[in-house]
This record gives C-alpha cells, structure tokens and sequence, in this order.
C-alpha cells in the first residue's frame, strides 16, 4: 500500500509542477499581450521641422549642421524656421542629404 501511496504522490507532484509551468508560460504571455497593448497606444513621436546638429569640442558645443526634420541624417534638437534661417544665413553647414537650403530657398543654394 505504500507503494501506491508513492506513486500517488508522484504523479501530484508532477501535475504541480506541470501547472507552475503553465502559470508561468501564461503570465508571459500576458505580460506580452499588455506591452503590446501599450505600445499600440503610444503616438508617434512628432517629426520636427527642422533640427540642428552639434559637435561637443573643447570650447562647449558648437553649431554644426542644420537638417530638415525628416532628414535619417539628421540627429540633433529640435529648431525654428528662423533659427535655421538665420544660422544657414550666418554660414553654419547645411545637410548635402537633405537639403535645409534648398527647402528654405535661400540664395546660393544648389
């Protein structure tokens, strides 16, 4: 009879295990299923207009390139029109990809 007690028990213990197997394997699954919830609610983050590129030097930052805001090129913060307007006027690089100069009309431009 203890044998049968044994086996009994056995097989308990394998269904346990069994079942913490499955409760893992679902919370992962709905931990995934949340996230994705989650991400589908997250808005696109906004394209600025225009962006301007720094280089850290010695010195402290300095100005380096201006992009469009949809240049892939283009990592920097975020400007205005003016701001772009003026730094191109005032002789800061404009982005050969995309072409700041060119959008902006500004003279000299290819």
């Amino acid at each position: 009879m203890n044998e049968n007690l044994a086996e009994q028990i056995a097989r308990h213990r394998a269904v346990v295990g069994w079942l913490e197997w499955q409760l893992v394997q679902t919370r992962e699954a709905l931990a995934r299923l949340e996230e994705a919830v989650a991400t589908a609610r997250r808005p696109e983050p906004r394209v600025p207009d225009w962006k301007l590129e720094v280089h850290r030097t010695g010195y402290g930052p300095r100005p380096f390139r201006v992009h469009a805001g949809h240049c892939p090129d283009g990592h920097g913060k975020e400007i205005t029109r003016h701001e772009a307007l003026r730094l191109l006027v005032d002789g800061i690089e404009a982005c050969p990809f995309c072409g700041p100069d060119r959008e902006l009309r500004i003279d000299g431009a290819a």
